[in-house]
């Protein structure tokens, strides 16, 4: 079978790797319109190079001579320009027009940049996912002291992190109430945004891009809706688009230009099927939202190859989980943030507390900041959030999990964890959490 992939970042990469791994009678291409050099970016290498893990961005992208090794036809520098699906076929231009025919594809074409220069068109105004631009923001950044960054979601907090770390002095601007609030809820994250102030981050909430003024073509000044900010580089690290321009009128789109999938990540076309930044978070076949997460991309990209050889995989497109570490706080998401979910049409409450990781008898305490959200009716658990100064990320994983299974919380009040009289209370604090919850129910 021949087995076409068109985008090799992260999730283009997983799918060829997984394919190889699980069957060698499959004829596997891999097709990308950047140079070989620049493929597997990981978008926060400017991040790593000031926190000085990388020297060069070049040390965060994926090395594809494995991939060669082992059978895939790499097609770098290509770019897609249309696809036939009645008689499966691509057309691709490189130095001249080509065309590549397939029996299933893999669409894996990820989000880009959106083209800044509508909002600050300026030579010290930028905006980066890929390579390239995140070298010419990483030049910027070497010989900038102010700087201003337009999105307080990961990405830009991140940076704005590292950034004020070096002594730079960083603006934050969002047009939201609170940092990450497509993740957090205002009661689990407010602490985390009181403290950036002590860290040279200025966070400027509920405000937009008004005006801006510049000299030679650089930005000096930036007026918001409430007061003007000055900065000598200007990021918009969040402005991103799904790459389905060539798919329109090919297969079903949503309204946001992200693909329509099944559980199976078919597309409308029976031998086409999505995976990564186009495939949106999905609730139900009416809400969907786009969010480019790169656990999501690589996830669904060994799904589709499970379904490719044979061994249908569903993949469960409204979970979404993520985790980043802000000054000295671990900030874990999972699933339905409770002030999102009215919007989604669910009827939800929550339990939060701020709980003890570790036994009473234990000198050196160990706390943490928990919350569940869950269906009203069911108690079925659908999102949780995590703040604390120690690393959570296993828990963040096992709460994943647990909402994938569509736990309950009278199960979670019983589920069976591990005790271990040095580090653990007799009850894991998701055991207490829930117990909370149906005793203030009253339903046990």
């Amino acid at each position: 079978m021949k087995i076409v992939i068109i985008g090799a970042s992260h999730g283009g990469i997983a799918a060829a790797k997984s394919l190889c791994s699980l069957a060698n009678d499959n004829e596997i291409f891999l097709i990308d319109r950047k140079p070989i050099h620049a493929l597997g970016y990981i978008s926060s290498g400017i991040n790593l190079h000031f926190q000085e893990i990388i020297h060069e961005l070049t040390e965060v992208t994926t090395d594809v001579q494995p991939l060669i090794d082992l059978g895939v036809k790499l097609m770098t520098e290509y770019e897609v320009t249309d696809i036939d699906p009645t008689n499966h076929q691509l057309i691709l231009k490189k130095e001249q027009e080509e065309i590549l025919f397939y029996d299933k594809l893999i669409l894996a074409m990820g989000s880009s940049p959106t083209n800044i220069k509508i909002l600050i068109d300026a030579e010290n105004a930028f905006t980066y996912k890929g390579l390239e631009e995140s070298q010419q923001v990483l030049d910027s950044l070497e010989k900038a002291q102010e700087v201003a960054i337009f999105g307080a979601g990961y990405i830009g907090l991140e940076l704005a992190n590292v950034l004020a770390k070096t002594g730079r002095k960083v603006h934050l601007v969002d047009n939201m109430p609170m940092i990450l609030s497509r993740y957090f809820d205002t009661n689990m994250i407010e602490e985390v945004q009181q403290a950036l102030a002590t860290q040279g981050i200025y966070f400027y909430p509920n405000e937009f891009l008004i005006d801006y003024q510049k000299n030679n073509n650089q930005v000096e000044k930036i007026c918001l809706l409430s007061k003007t900010i000055t900065a000598d580089t200007v990021i918009f690290p969040s402005q991103a688009q799904p790459n389905t321009e060539f798919l329109r009128d090919k297969v079903a789109l949503n309204d946001d230009d992200t693909v329509v999938v099944d559980d199976y990540l078919q597309t409308s076309e029976p031998d086409i099927y999505a995976i990564g930044d186009i495939v949106p978070i999905s609730y139900s076949e009416t809400m969907h939202v786009f969010m480019p997460l790169v656990t999501r991309a690589v996830h669904m990209a060994r799904a589709a190859a499970l379904t490719l050889i044979g061994h249908p995989t569903s993949f469960d497109r409204k979970n979404k989980v993520s985790a980043t570490k802000i000054m000295d706080y671990f900030l874990g998401s999972v699933g339905v943030t409770e002030e999102e979910a009215p919007f989604l049409d669910m009827n939800v409450q929550s339990v939060q507390a701020k709980i003890c990781l570790t036994p009473t008898y234990v000198a050196q305490q160990k706390t943490a900041k928990v919350k569940l959200i869950y269906q009203k009716d069911t108690l079925e658990i659908i999102g949780a959030q995590l703040v604390s100064k120690e690393y959570l990320l296993q828990d963040l994983n096992l709460l994943s999990v647990l909402i994938h299974d569509k736990k309950t919380i009278t199960e979670l009040a019983v589920e069976n964890f591990c005790f271990v009289p040095q580090f653990t209370p007799h009850f894991h604090y998701l055991n207490e959490l829930a117990l909370q919850v149906l005793q203030e129910d009253n339903r046990c």
